[in-house]
């Protein structure tokens, strides 16, 4: 009997949902393989006007347009950003209540990305992409700083359409672009040179954030024993790269006015300035992103979010061969990471991070994602309706990581007490609360689990039976979602 897809499904996409007859194991890996050797039509599917659409109450058509064009267009959310800035001054100075224009400002970019990832990874068939989005949102952090929330939702979709180019497209784009520039304090990071200074425009200096998280960050590692002077070097590279605003002109852009002038060296490679710098920016990223040692982390950093939290060394040089061969070329690794998929035991060994659990619950009941638009009375409170705030308590929120590093992808950071029972808090939402019901969870809330139903999650016999004698039936999806085989794929 051929298998069925259900555990791949939950290792590497969103799980299934029980009113739908399983597919087989090999058309999930067919459908896996499409979606990346295909990417064009995923790429193409935006959805956010529809999406935005959908939601009936707590957007005005005015904001609607907004919200479109600051996640599809990096220059509105630059122009979006300033206005807000000159909103909040003019609040400030009519001593007016500043809740609605800081929700504005710092919540809604937030809520409206991850209600657009929520949309994304629940209602389209692409979940081994949408499973490398999150992955890479995740080795890429950015979060709120420097009123960069704006420019946040932006920075994801910019991710989703160009994670299956070649690595060093992907870490130019991410460490040009306007959220990360704000977020890693590059926009006032000025030479010392700089005819900026000379002028005394500013008396800005350099700032290393952006320059020594895209070494130990993005591409070699420590590992790679760079020294103070290379990330000296990748920071007067860095000077210039800011987010413009003046001269109608609203891009994160090299003003060279602002750049450290001659030649600088990394790992001991020079590069010489030049008048548009971002040659000399893509020059130095190509370099990092094609050594083994880029190679190897992508590679290591893939297996253990997509494999096991110590990935087998055998399969990390597998992909970093590939990686290597194919220099730097994305698609490929992600096809050599489906092969061994393929081959993997059917264990559930890989605890599922928050988010993923949340919308693996979520689509096993077949409830759409909550779409609640924060209002300014409920800022900073916890609402059900609002899927920033359900992610924010579960633990995993992109845009409130509290470091560059992003979020754990290893068992132990999320195993606790605390964070189980905020899953515990989640899983008795549903069949209960207005905006978690659907037709299967009122079939299981007049039958409970069948055991076809039980089977499917490959639940041990002591936890199928601990499901199966719970009452009220509320607590059978809190059993079932919080049972370690749930919490586990």
């Amino acid at each position: 009997m051929e298998n069925t897809a259900d555990w791949i499904s939950r290792r590497a996409g969103f799980g299934f949902r029980l009113s739908e007859d399983p597919i087989s194991e090999k058309q999930w890996f067919t459908n896996a393989r499409n979606s990346v050797e295909n990417s064009k039509s995923y790429i193409s599917n935006n959805r956010i006007k529809p999406l935005l659409k959908s939601i009936k109450r707590g957007l005005k058509d005015e904001e609607r347009k907004i919200y479109s064009g600051i996640t599809l267009n990096q220059t509105a959310a630059i122009v979006y950003r300033n206005q807000l800035e000159k909103e909040e001054k003019r609040a400030e100075k009519a001593q007016e209540d500043p809740d609605r224009v800081y929700t504005l400002k710092a919540r809604r970019p937030i809520w409206l990305s991850a209600i657009r990832r929520a949309d994304l990874c629940l209602n389209t068939k692409e979940d081994f992409a949408n499973r490398l989005w999150l992955f890479w949102l995740n080795y890429f952090t950015v979060s709120q700083a420097n009123s960069n929330g704006p420019c946040i939702p932006h920075f994801h979709e910019m991710i989703r359409k160009n994670m299956f180019g070649n690595m060093s497209g992907l870490v130019f784009k991410v460490i040009s672009h306007s959220a990360m520039i704000l977020y890693l304090d590059n926009n006032n990071s000025t030479g010392e040179n700089s005819k900026a200074r000379k002028e005394k425009w500013t008396t800005d200096g350099t700032n290393e954030n952006l320059a020594r998280e895209t070494l130990e960050l993005y591409t070699v590692t420590p590992g790679n024993g760079y020294t103070q002077d290379d990330v000296n070097g990748m920071t007067n590279i860095l000077t210039g790269w800011k987010v413009k605003s003046w001269d109608n002109v609203y891009k994160a852009q090299f003003v060279n006015d602002y750049h450290e002038p001659g030649t600088h060296k990394v790992l001991g490679k020079k590069y010489k300035s030049t008048k548009k710098g971002t040659r000399q920016l893509k020059d130095v990223v190509e370099d990092l992103t094609a050594l083994e040692d880029t190679a190897r982390h992508v590679s290591f950093r893939l297996c253990q979010h997509f494999i096991s939290d110590e990935p087998n060394p055998k399969h990390v040089e597998q992909l970093t061969a590939i990686y290597i061969k194919n220099k730097g070329k994305l698609t490929a690794v992600y096809l050599g990471l489906l092969d061994i998929l393929q081959t993997l035991e059917h264990e559930q060994d890989k605890f599922l991070n928050p988010e993923v659990w949340a919308y693996q619950s979520l689509k096993t009941l077949n409830v759409g994602p909550p779409t609640g638009v924060p209002l300014v009375p409920s800022f900073g409170r916890f609402k059900i309706k609002n899927i920033d705030s359900i992610l924010k308590e579960l633990g995993l929120l992109h845009g409130k990581a509290s470091q560059p590093n992003g979020w754990a992808e290893v068992e132990d950071d999320w195993l606790s007490n605390e964070y189980l029972d905020r899953r515990v808090s989640f899983s008795a939402l549903f069949g209960v609360n207005p905006s978690y019901k659907s037709d299967t969870c009122m079939s299981i809330k007049k039958s409970g689990f069948s055991v076809t139903d039980l089977e499917r999650f490959n639940l041990s016999q002591y936890s199928q039976a601990f499901v199966s004698d719970s009452r009220p039936f509320q607590s059978q999806f809190v059993t079932l979602l919080c049972s370690p085989g749930f919490l586990r794929s």
